[in-house]
């Protein structure tokens, strides 16, 4: 029989908040029984709580709201942790839109796995650059090991989480990369994860991200990232980091030169060469670029 989820929403002063829980109105459920939904709000007044408590007036499933103030991703989605009820926490962001069978999909997984990944698929609008949509820089699928995952659309066995004591760390809060880290330690405890493209999540890309700027800083904090996990579980590789990270870099950028500036083959080459700028930034001084912060900096990583 199956076992009753809790869909976890985080936000931060993002009206799409409510089209989030709106799309959860559509989920087909056959296989699956949803308990609650519960949102974590990381922002600096609980201003959302009246609106929240409307919603759940008409709301299919039981609506909880939680305030976890700090403007830090990590802490709200400790406090999503902290307030499930049910072993399982499937967990969406606030500003994806679930599919029908977004969920169904996503818990035919869980007989195999303490943590099912799905895929959120970016939508480019008519307005923005052309070449945006034909690189995808902006969906999360898995392609590689499949530890380098996300909470953008993931289902979590928290009574593993807990027993293991995994938490998101808070130190990445407001440097991104906090997941990813947590699901390695979910592999290095013992920890199966899953990957099911079948379950979908979309996300509309705003303008202010459909920039190569946008683009570098995002790949370069990805390399940073990297040499954290590298720095924490393969202290061999990290020590060559500099060597390997440094060599890729180079050709990367050779090959944005080389590609053409400004085709979609140049931008790709771009985008890599940032991400390996970022490890190798990260073995010289291990700091991590601050995304979410109000001004960028970078934050040393313990």
């Amino acid at each position: 029989m199956a076992e009753p989820v809790t869909i976890c929403i985080c936000t931060y002063r993002r009206p799409s908040l409510f089209e989030a829980l709106a799309s959860l109105e559509h989920l087909r459920l056959s296989e699956v029984e949803v308990a609650a939904v519960l949102v974590v709000d990381n922002d600096v007044t609980d201003g959302l709580r009246t609106e929240v408590a409307r919603w759940a007036e008409t709301c299919r499933f039981p609506l909880r709201y939680h305030y976890a103030p700090a403007q830090n991703i990590s802490i709200a989605r400790n406090a999503a942790l902290d307030g499930v009820e049910t072993r399982w926490a499937a967990f969406i962001d606030d500003d994806e839109v679930a599919t029908a069978d977004w969920l169904e999909e996503l818990y035919a997984g869980a007989d195999e796995a303490e943590a099912v990944i799905g895929q959120s698929v970016a939508q480019y609008g008519s307005a923005l650059p052309g070449w945006a949509a034909r690189c995808d820089f902006h969906s999360n699928r898995i392609t590689g090991r499949v530890d380098n995952a996300y909470t953008s659309n993931a289902l979590i066995d928290v009574d593993f989480l807990r027993r293991k004591n995994i938490r998101f760390r808070e130190e990445l809060g407001r440097t991104g990369g906090e997941d990813t880290l947590l699901f390695r330690q979910l592999t290095e405890s013992g920890g199966r994860i899953v990957y099911r493209p079948e379950s979908v999540v979309y996300e509309e890309v705003p303008p202010s991200r459909a920039s190569m700027t946008w683009v570098f800083r995002r790949m370069y904090r990805a390399g940073q990232t990297h040499g954290l996990l590298s720095r924490e579980y393969d202290a061999s590789g990290f020590s060559r980091l500099g060597l390997t990270a440094g060599a890729k870099a180079l050709v990367s950028a050779a090959m944005t030169v080389a590609t053409l500036p400004g085709s979609d083959a140049s931008r790709r080459w771009a985008a890599r060469s940032a991400l390996h700028f970022g490890a190798l930034s990260y073995r010289v001084r291990p700091t991590i670029l601050e995304e979410y912060g109000a001004k960028p900096k970078t934050r040393p990583s313990k």
